[in-house]
């Protein structure tokens, strides 16, 4: 009979203490719950303002109106608004969304003054590099092949001219003819405008003469190929005289 009443004791303490083990936890878990909503509802850490720096060709306005606008969250509590905008959240996933809206920004850092209750936005803009043209619609972009905007074709870039629809790699493109124009600004040549081929790529009008190049094929080699012909001044200062030069065949640089 003792060993029987011992066990009975240790049961019932044992529930006691587990009571008072949950009854902590949810004190603890409703002081989570207060603070938090102190912490996200408190006046004291509102935003007061945002400043936007660092733009080139963006309008600051423009960015902070919907920065503004993003970095502020609401919902509706029995026909009331409430409004949260506290500069100690996280604003990564708001960021993201700024960068969605601009796709001329490349990067955004942020710094908080938490004493003013100020966010500071400094802006990176993309370099804008190359025009690429898919039929009459024409994309503004970077050396990334990443898009800054829909643009006109400006001669202050190189334009690539899609002459037939495709898949192309923009990336290994873009990279290609910038290795290009390297090559060509040793002889004061420049790209102009560029047509591209499911077959060939060409640069259009190099004073005078089309340059054909075969993409699939090993693209420094031809650009070697190309660099030989050019030191060679019956051709580099007559280019006008020719119709094209055509690096698309083995070791061969055909020239009409």
């Amino acid at each position: 009979m003792r060993k029987k009443k011992r066990k009975y004791t240790r049961k019932k303490k044992k529930s006691f203490l587990n009571k008072v083990f949950l009854g902590f936890c949810g004190f603890l878990f409703l002081l989570v719950v207060i603070f938090s909503a102190l912490y996200k509802f408190s006046p004291n850490f509102e935003i007061k303002g945002m400043e936007i720096t660092g733009t080139e060709t963006l309008s600051q306005d423009e960015i902070k109106g919907v920065a503004e606008n993003l970095f502020s969250s609401s919902f509706n509590i029995l026909g009331k608004d409430i409004i949260i905008d506290n500069i100690f959240l996280s604003f990564k996933g708001k960021v993201s969304k700024l960068m969605e809206k601009f796709p001329a920004i490349e990067s955004i850092s942020i710094k908080k003054d938490f004493s003013q209750g100020i966010i500071y936005l400094k802006i990176k803009e993309k370099k804008p590099a190359i025009i690429w043209c898919e039929q009459d619609k024409c994309s503004l972009l970077d050396k990334e092949a990443s898009f800054i905007r829909n643009c006109d074709k400006e001669k202050e870039f190189i334009i690539i001219q899609e002459k037939e629809s495709g898949e192309y790699k923009k990336q290994e493109i873009i990279n290609s003819v910038f290795l290009l124009n390297k090559k060509l600004d040793h002889y004061g040549l420049e790209i102009g405008e560029c047509s591209l081929f499911l077959e060939k790529f060409i640069v259009n009008d190099l004073n005078g003469c089309n340059i054909v190049f075969n993409l699939d094929n090993d693209f420094i080699w031809q650009v070697e190929k190309l660099d030989t012909v050019l030191k060679q001044e019956k051709y580099l200062n007559n280019l006008n005289n020719f119709e094209y030069i055509d690096l698309r065949f083995g070791n061969q640089a055909v020239i009409k």
